[in-house]
């Protein structure tokens, strides 16, 4: 999991930060990657834009949803998941709804 942590993860905060190019890719792309291409990635991740709004607020941030899937792939969960990390309109609101979320679109390592 920490691999994804150093990859997926990196990926898309750099992507939710609104980086592009080699910004978005300089050292978060393994080398076995399906998308190697800062192109590649950044249409991928562009077009899961609304899976990434994880506290389901209505946008995909990098203070909040980021932090969020940073959080999750380093192992972090209940109370140390969310603090700090909720947005205000979300309707993900406690460490298992955002738990259950992240664990429907990531997949077991």
């Amino acid at each position: 999991m920490f691999h994804m942590v150093l990859t997926d993860g990196l990926l898309v905060i750099r992507h939710l930060f609104g980086f592009s190019g080699d910004s978005l890719t300089s050292g978060a792309v393994s080398g076995g990657a399906n998308r190697g291409s800062s192109e590649a990635i950044a249409t991928y991740l562009d077009e899961a834009d609304s899976q990434l709004d994880i506290d389901g607020d209505g946008e995909a941030k990098p203070l909040t949803d980021g932090l969020l899937l940073i959080r999750y792939l380093f192992g972090f969960s209940g109370e140390s998941l969310i603090s700090g990390a909720i947005g205000t309109e979300a309707t993900r609101k406690t460490a298992q709804d955002v738990e259950a979320y992240i664990q429907d679109r990531v997949p077991a390592q």
